[in-house]
């Protein structure tokens, strides 16, 4: 099976033999939420940032183009409450991986 990706429009070319994908197999953003939660730093082989929301997940927070570097830099310092939009992501890769990836997509309140 040969496939080749061409980036920039994200087309994808198959050469030989290459199975048939659905738009869904492309999905890469869901649907933004809100949520608040605090963030954190867990131990798990090695030190791992990670924010706790109010809804029992556990998340890994990406920082989208739109976010101010402030605002996210403070909503990712441990042990501060912040309410988030976020959005999942399957596209993104972290080491420790102990939670969903997400990106805030806007930092709508900060409690230090």
């Amino acid at each position: 099976m040969r496939c080749k990706l061409v980036l920039g429009l994200l087309p994808l070319v198959c050469l030989a033999g290459c199975p048939e994908l659905s738009p869904q197999s492309l999905f890469v953003r869901g649907e933004p939420f809100v949520v608040s939660g605090t963030a954190a730093v867990v131990d798990e082989a090695g030190p791992c940032l990670v924010w706790f929301a109010d809804n029992g997940v556990t998340y890994h927070l990406f920082q989208a183009p739109r976010v101010d570097n402030e605002d996210f830099d403070r909503a990712t310092t441990p042990g501060v409450r912040s309410r988030l939009e976020i959005a999942t992501r399957n596209d993104l890769f972290i080491d420790c991986e102990v939670g969903t990836i997400v990106e805030v997509q806007r930092v709508l309140e900060i409690v230090d």
